[in-house]
């Protein structure tokens, strides 16, 4: 699980830092880059998708016998949660009203909790 979570940590950070080409262009003057029109999503998600893959990779690194379940449900939530601002982008609005984002966001949100009460519970146990 360990090499799992620093490979999708640097993934992801290496995601975040290719963000950073659109979101130059918006910030340019680009009206849409893609299907992507909002540059403060995009900022959002360029910056979430690095704090998500950074925590990929510590807590790989300073545990590296966590739970298999745990890290799992970490890294899935570590890449939908940054990525609903990513949709969001895709509207000039807030993106509140996108088909299926309170869903995932929910969703989302749910496994990243139970994720990181299992781990610290795990750790705190250890």
């Amino acid at each position: 699980m360990q090499d799992i979570l620093i490979t999708s940590g640097l993934a992801q950070v290496t995601f975040a830092v290719l963000l950073g080409w659109p979101l130059t262009g918006l910030h340019a003057g680009m009206k849409r880059v893609g299907p992507l029109v909002n540059a403060r999503r995009v900022l959002q998600a360029h910056l979430d998708n690095i704090f998500m893959g950074i925590l990929q990779m510590i807590i790989a690194t300073v545990f590296p016998e966590l739970p298999v379940i745990a890290g799992w449900m970490l890294l899935a939530a570590s890449w939908s949660n940054p990525q609903l601002f990513l949709y969001q982008a895709t509207t000039k609005g807030q993106g509140q009203s996108l088909p299926g984002i309170t869903v995932i966001a929910f969703v989302s949100f749910s496994i990243m909790t139970v994720a990181y009460l299992w781990l610290l519970t795990a750790w705190l146990q250890r």
